[in-house]
């Protein structure tokens, strides 16, 4: 068998997590491919056990890397990257769940485009959330009829990332400067970037990912996102957190919020999005780096506190709504953030 693409999953505890993606890997996965676990020094009773008793499916040869201790998410992803020489490497989060078609359609809109170095697939992540009376398998299936289709983003995130080999040949592997985690993978988009790839995201496909629980035994998160924050903005510079809230149906205000959106991200910034429900987002960019779908009902209150209670501050607010500006200035006065008309 002719590997074509080597994925890279790294693993650390959540062994019920774990299951559920190496089972849907071995079973999702069409694409000859090689899986590389890299073990990084878990500690959870089975695990390990259970890396031990796994075998190759018909598409998918495993083979398991155990370090002795936790390396970090970058310097252990990069022992899996040095063992690939397939022309694709995918970067996985243990806490991910792929579905029918969800490599050969990162792959198709890699060989879409010579520019197109690393691509992400649809997914919750990008705000794109399945609710109840549907199973993740039938939800995965909507996305089918954009096979061969992407969209390009300001970068790629690490959960589920699939890179050419020509990029790795150009600028390496992730800068384990980072440490245990975060930043890593928006700073190998920018690398990327600057050496004239683009980061892409494949909209024939879906990949759920469990957002946050592959660190949750991660001591002392606050400082280690606060240092790899510190190491990214003195090399590129700061990503703001911007937030449009729409509490207009018409299409007519959306024109403006559309082209404030597309200059957000523009600036590499990150953008949330709360719409009431029911409003025009037909002239929206097809990817937002997320949104939030508020309720109808008391949509201005619920909206607010969300904002507030959020733990990471916004940098800037965009709103049309004098009730919401007005109700934004203590939130302004204590978070610093800058509140815009729309």
């Amino acid at each position: 068998m002719e590997i074509k693409c080597d994925l890279v999953l790294l693993s650390w505890n959540n062994l019920s997590l774990l299951k559920l993606c190496v089972e849907s890997v071995m079973g999702c996965t069409a694409v000859p491919s090689r899986l590389i676990i890299v073990d990084n020094g878990s500690t959870e009773e089975g695990l390990r056990e259970y890396l031990s008793s796994l075998k190759d499916s018909p598409n998918v040869r495993v083979e398991v890397i155990l370090n002795r201790l936790n390396e970090g998410f970058p310097r252990g992803t990069n022992k899996g990257m040095e063992l690939s020489r397939a022309p694709y490497v995918c970067l996985l989060n243990n806490d991910i769940i792929v579905t029918e078609g969800w490599l050969e359609e990162m792959i198709k809109a890699a060989e879409s485009d010579p520019s197109v170095g690393i691509v992400n697939p649809s997914s919750n992540n990008f705000g794109l959330r399945f609710g109840k009376g549907t199973t993740l398998q039938e939800f995965a299936q909507g996305f089918r009829k954009h096979s061969g289709e992407w969209v390009e983003m300001n970068a790629c995130v690490g959960f589920c990332m699939l890179i050419k080999r020509e990029v790795v040949e150009r600028i390496g592997f992730l800068d384990d400067k980072y440490g245990y985690a975060y930043f890593e993978d928006t700073d190998y988009s920018r690398r990327a970037q600057a050496a004239g790839f683009k980061c892409a995201m494949a909209k024939g496909c879906y990949v759920y990912h469990s957002e946050g629980r592959s660190g949750k035994f991660l001591k002392n998160k606050d400082e280690t996102f606060d240092r790899s924050a510190r190491i990214f903005e003195e090399r590129w510079g700061r990503i703001l957190r911007v937030a449009f809230i729409v509490t207009e149906r018409k299409a007519a205000p959306m024109e403006k919020v559309t082209q404030e959106i597309k200059k957000e991200l523009a600036g590499h910034n990150r953008v949330w999005l709360f719409a009431v429900k029911g409003a025009d987002l037909s002239l929206l960019p097809d990817h937002l780096d997320f949104m939030n779908d508020s309720p109808k009902k008391l949509f201005k209150l619920s909206t607010f506190w969300n904002i507030i209670i959020k733990k990471k501050k916004y940098d800037r607010i965009y709103t049309g709504d004098p009730v919401l500006r007005c109700a934004l200035a203590g939130y302004r006065f204590f978070r610093g953030a800058e509140i815009r008309g729309i």
